[in-house]
C-alpha cells in the first residue's frame, strides 16, 4: 500500500529543525550539520549518504532543504529521510534500502515548482527517460519496456485564508521485462513528472530474482486456441447505452458526440493463466472463481415506482433529508459540518452540491445533489467506528429493504430492474502471505450487502440507469445509494434484426488481439515467490470496444487523454 506522502510531512514538521544539509558545490559530497540542543537523528550510513550525493546531483533542488528525520525501519528494511524549509514551502521525502543502500523512492515539492500546468506525455515520457538512464545507465535500461503513461493528477494545500498553492504532474510507468515479456500487476518502475520536465516523484522496487523459477512460453497453449475459450456467447452481454460517445475521454470534460446504441459487450477481462486460461487474481495469485460480475442478473423484478425525490437546498435541509433517508438520527451524535475546500472542474463551478459532516467517533456522513434543482442524488453513511455488532442480515433481508427504498425513489422508467448483488470482502492471504505482517484489518472487514438495479427496456438492460443501495449486514440499515436521473420515458430503438450471440462472438474472434504478460501477484506488499505467465487483451488501456447488435460491425472507442494541460 501506498504510504501517505503528507502524512510523513506532516510529522516531519511537527519536529523541531535540527539538522541542516550544507549548501556544497556541485560535486561536493552532502554533509549533515548537527545543531546543539537539538535531539540527534539516526546517522545516515555511508553507503546511503553516496546514493544521496549522486541523486542530489542529478536533482539539485534537494540541496535547498533541511533534513528533519531520517530513520531505519527494521521491518521494511528501509531508511527514511524527511526534509523540508518551511520558509519557503518546499518539502521532500526520500527511501532507501537498508542492505544495499539504493534509492527506492523519492518525492519533492518546491515552492517554485508550483503549477497547475500538466506535461505533454511526449514531453512526460522524454523526461522520464532521460532520468531512468542517468541512473540506472543503458545496460540497467534493458530490463524495462516502452514507457507509458495512462494518468496525471495533482496535490493541493490551502493557507490558513483557503488560498490553494497546486502541483500538477503526470505519470510514467516502465514495464519490468522477463524473458522479453512485461510484468503486469507490480509498478517496479514509476515517476511522475511536472509541467515542465521536474521528475518530482520517483518509485523503484526491483523484484528479486535469485532462487526464482520464471515460467516460459515453451508448453503454454496458443492465442488463437485460448481466444476460442475466452470467448463464447456466454461471455456476452446484451446492452442498451443511452449516449454512446464516438470518442471518449480521460478527463472530466463533457462529452460532445454521442449515439443510442444497443451493444453486445465482452465480460471476460483480466488476466488469464497461459495454460489453463482460468481468470487469475493479481492479489493472490488465485483463480477467480467468482463468476463474472455480470454475466447474468441476480434477479430480474418488476415495481411500481412511485417518483419521491429527495430534495434540499440548504445544508440543514440537506442534513435532515439523509438523516430520513438512511431511517438514523443524526441529531445525537453531534456532527460536525466538515469544512473541505471548494471543488471545481477545469475552472469552471461545480455544478453539483456537496455536504460532508463528521464527529469525534469518527462517524461521517457524505450526500451530493444538484445545485440548480437541489435533488440529493447520492449519500453515504459511515458508522464503522461505532458499530461492533456481527453480521447477522441475510441477502434476502437487505434486499427487501434496498427494493422498498429504490421503489420510493426512483421514477417510471424504472419498472422492470435487473439486480446485482455482490460483497467485498478481502481475498484470503495465499500460503506464501507471512500473516504475522499483515494489516490488522485484514480478516476484520465486515462484508455489507451491495446491490445495483439496472432499468430495462424490451427486457434489456439500460447502462446508465443504474441505482445503487448498500445495507449495512449487522444493522440491516441502508448505508449507501446512488440514484440515477429522473426520467418520465426512454427514448431507445426497438430491439428488432438484433444479431444472434453467436454472431456477436464471431465478431470478437476475429478483432480481439491477446498479449503475453506476467503477473507478480502482491498481497499488501508481500510479493509472491514467482511470477505467472498469463494472457490479457491487447490494447486494453486505450480502446473501448463493443459489437453492434444491429450490424455486427466490431466498434473502437478511442480513449482521448488530455495531453496538453
Amino acid at each position: 500500500m501506498k504510504r501517505s506522502f503528507t502524512a510523513l510531512l506532516l510529522a516531519a514538521t511537527l519536529l523541531p529543525t535540527g539538522v541542516v544539509l550544507a549548501a556544497e558545490q556541485e560535486h561536493t559530497s552532502a554533509t549533515v550539520k548537527q545543531v546543539a540542543g537539538v535531539p540527534e537523528v539516526a546517522p545516515i550510513p555511508p553507503m546511503i549518504q553516496k546514493t544521496m550525493d549522486r541523486l542530489f546531483t542529478l536533482q539539485p533542488a534537494f540541496k535547498q532543504l533541511r533534513i528533519e528525520t531520517s530513520t531505519p525501519d527494521k521491518i521494511t528494511n528501509t531508511f527514511s529521510i524527511s526534509l523540508t524549509d518551511a520558509s519557503i514551502g518546499s518539502s521532500g521525502h526520500l527511501t532507501f534500502d537498508m542492505e544495499t543502500g539504493e534509492l527506492r523512492s523519492f518525492d519533492i515539492q518546491m515552492k517554485e515548482w508550483v503549477s497547475k500546468k500538466k506535461p505533454s506525455t511526449t514531453l512526460a515520457k522524454e523526461k522520464a527517460e532521460q532520468f531512468l538512464i542517468s541512473w540506472l545507465g543503458a545496460e540497467g535500461r534493458k530490463q524495462f519496456g516502452e514507457p507509458t503513461s495512462n494518468g496525471s493528477g495533482s496535490s493541493t494545500i490551502y493557507d490558513s485564508d483557503q488560498n490553494p498553492t497546486t502541483w500538477a504532474e503526470r505519470q510514467v510507468e516502465f514495464p519490468f521485462l522477463l524473458n522479453n515479456i512485461p510484468v503486469s500487476s507490480r509498478e517496479f518502475f514509476r515517476m511522475e513528472v511536472d509541467g515542465v520536465g521536474h521528475i518530482v516523484s520517483f518509485r523503484y522496487n526491483p523484484p528479486n530474482l535469485k532462487n526464482v523459477a520464471i515460467p516460459t512460453a515453451t508448453h503454454i497453449r496458443s492465442a488463437e486456441d485460448m481466444k476460442k475459450q475466452l470467448i463464447t456467447e456466454d461471455s456476452l452481454a446484451l446492452q442498451y447505452v443511452e449516449k454512446q460517445p464516438e470518442k471518449s475521454y480521460s478527463s472530466l470534460k463533457e462529452e460532445q458526440e454521442t449515439k443510442l446504441a444497443l451493444r453486445y459487450d465482452l465480460l471476460n477481462y483480466g488476466f488469464f493463466d497461459a495454460q489453463t486460461g482460468k481468470s487469475i487474481s493479481t492479489m493472490t495469485g488465485e483463480e477467480i472463481k467468482q463468476d463474472s460480475f455480470f454475466s447474468a442478473p441476480w434477479k430480474v423484478v418488476q415495481i411500481h415506482p412511485q417518483g419521491n425525490k429527495l430534495v434540499a437546498h440548504s445544508e440543514k435541509e440537506a442534513a435532515e433529508v439523509v438523516s430520513k433517508a438512511f431511517n438514523f438520527d443524526f441529531s445525537q451524535i453531534q456532527l460536525q459540518k466538515h469544512d473541505d475546500p471548494p471543488f471545481s472542474r477545469d475552472g469552471q463551478g461545480d455544478p453539483y452540491l456537496n455536504y460532508s459532516w463528521t464527529n469525534a467517533k469518527d462517524i461521517s456522513i457524505h450526500a451530493n445533489g444538484e445545485k440548480a434543482s437541489g435533488w440529493i442524488t447520492s449519500a453515504s453513511l459511515d458508522i464503522s467506528g461505532e458499530n461492533s455488532h456481527p453480521a447477522t442480515v441475510s441477502k434476502e433481508e437487505a434486499f427487501a429493504t434496498a427494493l422498498a427504498f429504490i421503489e420510493k425513489y426512483t421514477g417510471p422508467t424504472a419498472k422492470e430492474l435487473d439486480v446485482q448483488y455482490a460483497t467485498f470482502g478481502l481475498e484470503q492471504p495465499p500460503a506464501w502471505v507471512d500473516k504475522g505482517k499483515l494489516p490488522k484489518f485484514v480478516g476484520n472487514e465486515q462484508e455489507n450487502h451491495h446491490f445495483w438495479f439496472f432499468e430495462r427496456y424490451e427486457g434489456i438492460p439500460v447502462m446508465e440507469r443504474l441505482h445503487m443501495v448498500t445495507v449495512d449486514s449487522a444493522t440491516g440499515k441502508i448505508i449507501s445509494f446512488s440514484l440515477a436521473p429522473y426520467k418520465e420515458t426512454l427514448s431507445l430503438p426497438v430491439p428488432k434484426g438484433v444479431i444472434s450471440k453467436e454472431k456477436a462472438a464471431e465478431s470478437f474472434l476475429q478483432n480481439k488481439k491477446l498479449k503475453l504478460e506476467y503477473v507478480w501477484p502482491s498481497y499488501f506488499d508481500q510479493l509472491a515467490p514467482a511470477p505467472i505467465l498469463t494472457y490479457t487483451w491487447e490494447p486494453s488501456e486505450n480502446i473501448d470496444d463493443y459489437v453492434d447488435a444491429f450490424t455486427s460491425n466490431y466498434v473502437q472507442v478511442p480513449i482521448e487523454r488530455d495531453d496538453e494541460e
